[in-house]
């Protein structure tokens, strides 16, 4: 991947490309932003700009052998480490064993989402976790030369899936690599990084695509006519994989904002029978898939406040969908606001823990109807 097919950020790119130059690349790099701004493709574009025969003076070449092998993620010295879990007969997953996965998944959407990649490894029922085997798997790769680049470099997609042990294990050699050895961190969520890893790494901040440059790539690249863009982009908070989601799911987001609607209504009126139905109904998903169910009826509540109380100009939402929720918006408010994330953030804990969902999401809707009925 070229930096020029990396959406915006040409301040970070040009930053890259400089300490390149002057031969001032750090050993190991943390590119830190929300998922879908960007952070992994412009990791592996200065990777492809590091490795390329013929640098230009804002871009790899594109052309030669390296960037070609680049283009199919397959240059021998350019390795990469992702959550995995076990499946079949792998019980003890490393990266290498789902990698022609990865490399699919990342040819189709180089802006690859968490979830995305679950579903792409058939793992979506389980969580996505950077192992010690992984780490060691590392290490492994690290004794070996570098075959045709200067560099040998190692692309860790999401070390905040990274647990103690895999991290503890490559602590020593993140802080004194090799020589001529580089760790490229791609993280979405500071908080989760385990702070001795973060400590052994300099921050690239890649920031949320700003308007401009996500109305030229929908426009330009996707055949989006530009009201429609606007939209995605206000919609999706600068997230282009959002954005394509939203683009995707035009008509599955309809489907969902009725059931969202629906439940509520239940909720306060304490219709059993309704919310067993959705129980039902949503203990077939997967548990990634109950939480995005939760998020997604938290991204609905957030909007309720700022109908309520903000600038409509931050209203993500338009036509049916926000006359919709302006009918829900009056029953939250700044006395409930605060549970109600408390409460959908504790259930997708548990979610997270193999709570019983059919429990659990009966006992949210209890507390739903205590909420909504809650005095302003």
């Amino acid at each position: 991947m070229k930096f020029a097919q990396v959406i915006g950020h040409n301040d970070v790119k040009k930053r890259l490309i400089h300490s390149a130059k002057e031969n001032r690349v750090s050993h190991a790099l943390l590119f830190l932003g929300p998922e879908g701004t960007g952070g992994l493709p412009m990791a592996v574009a200065f990777a492809q700009y590091l490795v390329c025969e013929n640098p230009g003076d804002d871009d790899s070449c594109g052309t030669c052998s390296a960037c070609i092998k680049m283009e199919k993620y397959v240059h021998p010295d350019v390795s990469f480490s992702f959550p995995v879990a076990t499946k079949d007969k792998i019980k003890e997953p490393k990266s290498v064993d789902f990698i022609e996965q990865f490399r699919k998944a990342i040819l189709a959407e180089p802006y690859l989402n968490y979830m995305s990649w679950m579903d792409a490894a058939d793992i979506e029922n389980k969580q996505g976790i950077i192992s010690v085997h992984e780490s060691a798997d590392i290490m492994h790769r690290l004794n070996l030369k570098a075959v045709e680049a200067p560099y040998k470099i190692v692309i860790i997609w999401l070390p905040e899936k990274m647990n103690h042990p895999a991290a503890n294990k490559l602590l020593k050699i993140l802080e004194e690599p090799p020589e001529k050895t580089l760790f490229f961190l791609v993280s979405e969520n500071y908080e989760e990084l385990l702070s001795t890893v973060v400590s052994r790494t300099q921050l690239v901040k890649v920031s949320r695509i700003s308007e401009s440059d996500m109305l030229t790539e929908l426009t330009t690249n996707h055949g989006v006519d530009k009201s429609t863009a606007r939209h995605l982009h206000h919609k999706s908070n600068g997230s282009f994989s959002e954005a394509l989601q939203l683009l995707d799911r035009a008509e599955e987001r309809t489907v969902f904002q009725q059931d969202f609607i629906l439940w509520m209504r239940a909720c306060y009126q304490l219709n059993v029978k309704v919310i067993n139905e959705f129980a039902l109904k949503l203990n077939e998903r997967s548990r990634d898939g109950q939480k995005e169910f939760l998020i997604d009826c938290l991204d609905n509540i957030r909007e309720c406040l700022l109908i309520n109380y903000a600038n409509r100009s931050l209203v993500r939402i338009d036509g049916e969908e926000l006359t919709t929720l302006a009918r829900l918006a009056p029953l939250i408010h700044i006395n409930n606001a605060d549970e109600f994330v408390e409460e959908f953030n504790k259930a997708t804990f548990h979610i997270d823990r193999n709570a019983n969902f059919k429990i659990l999401f009966s006992d949210l809707s209890f507390t739903v109807n205590r909420l909504l009925r809650m005095e302003r």
